[in-house]
């Protein structure tokens, strides 16, 4: 009884987990379906907004200095008892006379304003400069954004590969169990040998082997979609989207190259930093002119300095003026700071030129890869032909007794290899125009 009911609680443990499985997530996606996912869930594009923000609230910091700034201080002090400071008359009976008397609780208020007037055109450089870096954090932006395109795009169409090279691993199992079956047939005939029939079943076991593997493929290119997408990684996910049988054959070359120069975010980026790098000198610069400021304060003190003789009471009191400083004499630290503001200037043009080298070597790249797959799917499809050609030959030599059964299976293989070569050109094709639009900034 304990036996039956232990059946029981297992098959029931296992019916759990096949449902569980059985239950997992299906999703369907196109191309632009899962770029659109990723987009919207990518940390990594969130990262970069924030980046955007911190930029943009620099600038607005860096331009409230050129606001006047109001400031609030209060306070108390208990001070020690000391003597009073007394004057005595030189006459006879004369009686001290208190000139400031000890007050021991000092309250202290104080109201300022300040404004300043001229900074050697410091604050309008470095509002300037960060402007310059926010317009790179979202240039920046654009160009993760467009990273993250492509890797999306590439993984689909890496998908779809796999599952292609799936279907036609099934095609050839398919294929060889039926040539097994009727050589078998033909060992009862006594047309073929036993050893014939191994050597068929040894290529349905090697089928049946790359069979799995193109489905660990899929897979293993599904989990890491998902992973990209931010999807759970047992996500089984059905592409709608197919590869075009009718590239575009003709592509220039000039028109590539326009577009990345005018369109790549990191280009722009860079632009942005070379300027942020220039406003940066002017702002060091101004360290050699006067720096102007005016200034008012109220003081509501208990006692009030100002009122002498100091008297326990609160009395209010005023101030403003100009104030003007310059350094006469630093033992050259702006000259110094000028001089790596300049390296900095030219450590970022030189970034800039060598970013717009690296894309036009990544655009013609492209473009070359582009042009071998148009040349590939040319090919391939002709290798189809001929391969589907000599396998129906082939086929009809062997039922005609006047060809081998490796001759067969060979034929098999060569026709396999020829769709596997054509779908390879395809999805290459795809992931060149991908790889292009990654080297133009195309989104």
């Amino acid at each position: 009884m304990i036996r039956h009911i232990n059946r029981v609680l297992l098959l029931s443990l296992i019916l759990m987990f096949t449902v569980k499985t059985e239950a997992q997530e299906l999703v369907k996606l196109s191309v632009q379906d899962a770029v659109s996912i990723g987009l919207e869930n990518s940390k990594s594009l969130k990262i970069s907004n924030a980046k955007i923000t911190i930029a943009q609230q620099r600038v607005m910091e860096i331009n409230a200095n050129r606001y006047p700034s109001l400031k609030f201080i209060t306070g108390y002090t208990r001070l020690s008892d000391v003597p009073a400071f007394t004057f005595t008359l030189p006459f006879p009976g004369s009686q001290p006379v208190t000139i400031a008397p000890v007050v021991l609780d000092n309250y202290v208020m104080k109201l300022s304003a300040a404004q300043p007037v001229f900074t050697g055109f410091r604050l309008q450089s470095q509002e300037q400069a960060a402007d310059y870096l926010a317009k790179a954090s979202q240039s920046d932006f654009q160009k993760d954004k467009v990273e993250l395109i492509a890797m999306i795009k590439s993984q689909y169409w890496n998908i779809i590969k796999a599952e292609q090279f799936v279907r036609l691993a099934q095609e050839s199992v398919i294929t060889l169990k039926a040539h097994l079956q009727d050589i078998m047939l033909m060992m009862k005939a006594g047309m073929v040998t036993n050893n014939d029939v191994m050597k068929v079943q040894v290529q349905v076991s090697d089928a049946d082997y790359r069979l799995i593997e193109a489905k660990n493929q899929v897979q293993l290119a599904m989990i890491g979609l998902n992973n990209t997408l931010r999807l759970p990684l047992n996500t089984q996910l059905t592409l709608l989207s197919s590869y075009n049988e009718a590239p575009q054959q003709s592509l220039a070359m000039d028109g590539f190259l326009e577009d990345a120069i005018k369109n790549r975010p990191d280009i722009v980026a860079n632009d942005f930093r070379v300027k942020a790098s220039e406003q940066n000198i002017q702002a060091i610069k101004s360290s050699w002119y006067p720096q102007i400021n005016v200034f008012a304060e109220y003081n509501y003190n208990n006692p009030n300095q100002r009122i002498v003789p100091a008297r326990s009471q609160f009395d209010g009191t005023w101030a403003t003026g100009v104030q003007l400083s310059m350094d006469i004499w630093n033992w050259g630290i702006t000259s110094n700071q000028t001089n790596q503001a300049e390296a900095q200037l030219s450590q970022a043009i030189d970034a800039a030129q060598l970013t717009k080298e690296g894309i036009q070597t990544e655009v013609m790249q492209s473009y070359v890869l582009l042009q071998q797959a148009l040349e590939k799917i040319g090919i391939t499809k002709k290798n189809i032909e001929q391969a589907e050609e000599n396998f129906r030959t082939i086929s009809q030599k062997f039922k005609a007794g006047n060809a081998l059964t490796t001759d067969v299976t060979d034929a098999q293989t060569a026709l396999l290899q020829a769709k596997v070569n054509n779908i390879q050109a395809y999805i290459d094709y795809e992931l060149a125009l991908v790889r292009m639009d990654k080297a133009i900034g195309k989104q």
